[in-house]
């Protein structure tokens, strides 16, 4: 009898625990919750503070952390966000924004005008230092509240792509509670409105995300995201083959193709206005002398690039900008003429066996190292000796960022997430534009950026940036390589992961089955 019993008891185990595994996800078993997703980047962020974070890497976290009052839907159109609605003076100078009320902060504060206004008069005091201050400070003269849910900006001109500025991943609003205890330290610890809130940040190692239960909109579908620097780019394939990783970026351009024909993985492709350029030092010798920096661009071999490096992943850069990019206009790429560049150096005073440093990252971009190598290569076989140098993001950010640090040749992009022209170049070659590292200047194209900022006629402000393009061209303070395009590796059970054209890795309505 006793053995009767004890046999009942086990097949009674068997039978609860194999209920047990069908509610958490075994066929034929009750719906499982949220589930944790696990994305894995070449790099980790280095800041999430939105305000003062200038890398796309950062801004994938914070687009989740942060709601803005207007953002771009799949299209690149413009859409209310924490704004249900606005209008602007006559004038064009002063822009009303209506709230969505009952919005509030992950702290529970709420989202009102006042905080609107926190968050902006935070980023327009030049005392703060905050990266992404002129962004915003050089056409907003101030912000009011009008109501408790109404704000205006007043600007100092009309600005015509103000709603797309206000729609970049640097708009995101702040907790003013959170701003005011933490100062600098939201960088670590941000509090925002977005879907998605701060849980924890091991640097090197993960960032996670935790779902927000009281999300003003449309709730999150995932209970976790999890961020993961993998730089290696076969230990990022890998982790998304194995089930590791439910989403990686960039998915390398050697396995593209293999990737296509699996049954759990699926890689999508996004035109991306994201230019990969080689900036240089302008202001050291010899790359003060114009000659010099133009006979580069004709060592480099844009079209191999494209052809072996990115496996046809990419395409040659026709100016400064994409040609998604409102404002473009074709100007045209350097030919590869080798024969030409070692002319130009000659005529420069350069003698063969000069050495320089090029410096690149390695897993921020698609195929990075290799195609440093590559260029280190082009330049070597014109008369240079090439110093090559490969950073991990973080520390590499921090080196370019101070001209003393000794770069000469630094690989790097732009994407532009306003997708205006303005944001294309202002920041990058006004003398005094805040990512100008090749210390370029130029008071003809000073004059062009200035105008085409204040300028609302599009025809007219197009006819401004195709000459401002073609002063660029001429000048080249860059090598001009590829326009990308962004690769997104999935798993095939994750849904609503996708690219926009300004190259953000957006999740807010990632799902995983």
């Amino acid at each position: 009898m006793k053995k009767l019993i004890s046999f009942m008891l086990a097949s009674l185990m068997v039978v609860l625990s194999a209920c047990g595994n069908n509610a958490s996800g075994g066929e034929g078993g009750a719906a499982e919750g949220p589930k944790d997703l696990v994305v894995a980047l070449g790099s980790e962020p280095i800041s999430l503070d939105p305000q003062d974070a200038s890398d796309g890497i950062s801004l994938h976290a914070t687009e989740l952390i942060f709601d803005k009052l207007v953002t771009f839907d799949k299209d690149m159109k413009v859409v209310p966000e924490l704004a249900k609605e606005w209008s602007s003076s006559e004038d064009g100078k002063a822009w009303t924004f209506t709230l969505v009320e009952g919005a509030k902060f992950q702290d529970g504060t709420p989202v009102n005008a006042e905080a609107v206004k926190a968050s902006f008069d935070r980023i327009l005091d030049k005392n703060n230092k905050l990266k992404r201050r002129s962004l915003f400070a050089d056409f907003i003269d101030n912000v009011s509240m009008d109501s408790e849910y109404k704000v205006t900006f007043h600007l100092k001109f009309p600005y015509a792509p103000i709603l797309a500025t206000l729609a970049h991943p640097n708009g995101g609003i702040h907790s003013p509670k959170n701003a005011a205890e933490k100062g600098k330290g939201v960088s670590k610890a941000p509090v925002g409105s977005g879907p998605y809130k701060f849980k924890e940040w091991i640097s090197g190692e993960k960032l996670v995300l935790e779902a927000n239960p009281d999300y003003w909109g449309e709730k999150p579908k995932l209970k976790s995201i999890t961020i993961k620097p993998v730089v290696e780019n076969a230990a990022r394939t890998l982790m998304l083959e194995t089930g590791e990783a439910d989403v990686i970026l960039p998915v390398p351009a050697t396995d593209i193709e293999r990737l296509k024909n699996s049954d759990q993985v699926a890689v999508n492709m996004y035109p991306s206005n994201r230019n990969l350029y080689m900036g240089m030092n302008t202001q050291k010798a010899p790359f003060d002398n114009v000659k010099v920096r133009q006979a580069l661009n004709y060592a480099v071999d844009k079209e191999t690039i494209v052809k072996k490096i990115m496996m046809g992943n990419a395409k040659p850069t026709q100016a400064a900008i994409s040609e998604l990019t409102w404002g473009f206009s074709p100007v045209g790429t350097y030919e590869y003429n080798p024969e030409k560049a070692k002319q130009l150096l000659a005529e420069a005073g350069v003698k063969p066996g000069t050495t320089i440093k090029l410096w690149t990252p390695e897993g921020r971009y698609l195929m990075d190292r290799q195609l440093s190598e590559f260029v280190q290569a082009n330049l070597q076989a014109v008369g240079f000796q090439v110093e090559f140098r490969k950073w991990e993001w973080g520390a590499y950010q921090d080196a370019i960022d101070d001209p003393k640090s000794g770069y000469d040749l630094f690989l790097l992009s732009w994407a532009v997430p306003t997708n205006d022209a303005d944001w294309g170049l202002r920041p990058n070659f006004s003398s005094d534009g805040t990512n100008n590292r090749t210390l370029f200047a130029n008071a003809e194209l000073d004059s062009l950026v200035d105008k085409g900022m204040k300028t609302t006629n599009e025809e007219e402000r197009k006819k401004i940036y195709a000459e401002a393009l073609k002063i660029i061209k001429e000048e080249a303070p860059w090598i001009f390589l590829v326009e990308m395009n962004q690769f997104i590796g999935v798993r095939k059970n994750v849904e609503g992961v996708y690219g926009s054209n300004t190259e953000r890795l957006i999740l807010r309505e990632a799902v995983k089955k």
